[in-house]
């Protein structure tokens, strides 16, 4: 008989309904589609829903245990153990923490450095820039003993015509008063 629908029977079984599309679509349930609903066999679900109870059971009798003193000492010499193993679980996780730490700054670090290559090609470019400074400052020194020496030469010789002239005019104002 079809009375119920899937959602109800959802409900009474304490499942989703998807689940009880699981079981349609595996045979486990019949059911019946009327217009948008989905009826499912009573027979079929009321199966599902009792399978696991068992109708015969025996009832077993409890026996006493004694507990042992000697257990007891066990149990605390495992308790001890116990916390010993926590103790160091504690440690070597502190040790992995650490340990992490210290493996995220040499990535960071490793991130931020250079690579062997970059530094010798710039270390090369390093030394030819120096090299073509040196080579350029020494032609500027050169240029500029040059430049001091055509100067002293020039001083010189103006000092020579300055001398020169200045001997003349004397030698011209001496004839001229000489002259009168």
């Amino acid at each position: 008989m079809y009375s119920i629908d899937r959602t109800k029977w959802a409900k009474i079984l304490d499942v989703s309904t998807r689940t009880l599309d699981r079981y349609i679509r595996s045979g486990k349930i019949r059911s019946q589609k009327k217009w948008k609903k989905v009826f499912l066999n009573d027979d079929d679900v009321n199966v599902l829903k009792n399978w696991w109870i068992q109708e015969d059971y025996e009832v077993i009798k409890s026996r006493v245990v004694e507990v042992n003193p000697f257990v007891k000492t066990d149990l605390v010499s495992y308790k001890n153990l116990y916390q010993e193993i926590v103790c160091k679980l504690e440690q070597k996780d502190n040790l992995i923490k650490d340990l992490s730490y210290k493996l995220g700054n040499a990535e960071a670090e490793l991130k931020n450095s250079i690579s062997l290559v970059e530094y010798k090609k710039t270390a090369f470019l390093l030394e030819s820039s120096t090299n073509k400074i040196e080579q350029e400052k020494q032609i500027l020194t050169e240029t500029k003993e040059k430049l001091e020496k055509n100067l002293n030469s020039n001083k010189l010789v103006n000092l020579i015509l300055s001398i020169f002239l200045f001997l003349t005019i004397i030698l011209l104002f001496v004839v001229w008063f000489s002259s009168l």
